[in-house]
């Protein structure tokens, strides 16, 4: 998956400007897909030079003019046809798995430090989800419209996700504790 199919999903939903998608970023996507608002910025450029989406000017007062970004048809072919893809799993890179493979070389004492710095912030992520959660998505999953129960599956795959990372660091906080057993 990239960035750009990403915003051809999102503005395939309904038409929007620039800044609607980065918001719908910081508060929905960002579970997910990490973008900086430059990147959104640029990728709605290219992909309205690729003809993927086009744009309308609308006139504000006292502010600069807004493009209000659709997607084209040859945008959805293009995203039907990614679609259409098989996926592989993808690679994570955590800086904090490089720390736990030469966790001596560091100190086990610093290690658990960065563990417990990394365990507040998936905390943090973990209540940021269930507080989306809570506002959108109240009803019975069998009474919400197929469109919602799609990013309401990737929502508890988040969820369920930041659950897991912390079983596991509590897991490894207790192993750590424990120090090592020479042979």
């Amino acid at each position: 998956m990239s960035l750009k199919h990403l915003i051809l999903a999102l503005v395939a939903q309904k038409p929007s400007t620039g800044y609607e998608i980065t918001h719908e970023f910081d508060a929905v996507s960002s579970f997910f897909w990490r973008a900086t608002h430059q990147q959104i910025y640029r990728e709605l450029a290219a992909l309205a030079e690729d003809g993927l989406l086009r744009f309308k000017a609308v006139e504000q007062k006292s502010k600069p003019d807004k493009k209000v970004y659709s997607i084209t048809a040859k945008g959805r072919k293009a995203f039907a046809a990614w679609f259409a893809e098989a996926g592989s799993p993808p690679r994570q890179t955590d800086p904090l798995m490089i720390k736990f493979f030469s966790g001596e070389l560091g100190g086990i004492d610093e290690l658990r430090n960065q563990l417990r710095l990394a365990r507040a912030a998936h905390e943090a992520r973990l209540k940021r989800l269930e507080a989306v959660e809570a506002e959108h998505y109240g009803e019975p999953v069998a009474e919400m419209p197929r469109w919602k129960q799609c990013i309401y599956l990737t929502l508890q795959l988040g969820l369920a996700r930041e659950r897991v990372w912390l079983e596991w660091a509590d897991m490894s906080d207790r192993v750590l504790a424990k120090g090592a057993r020479r042979s």
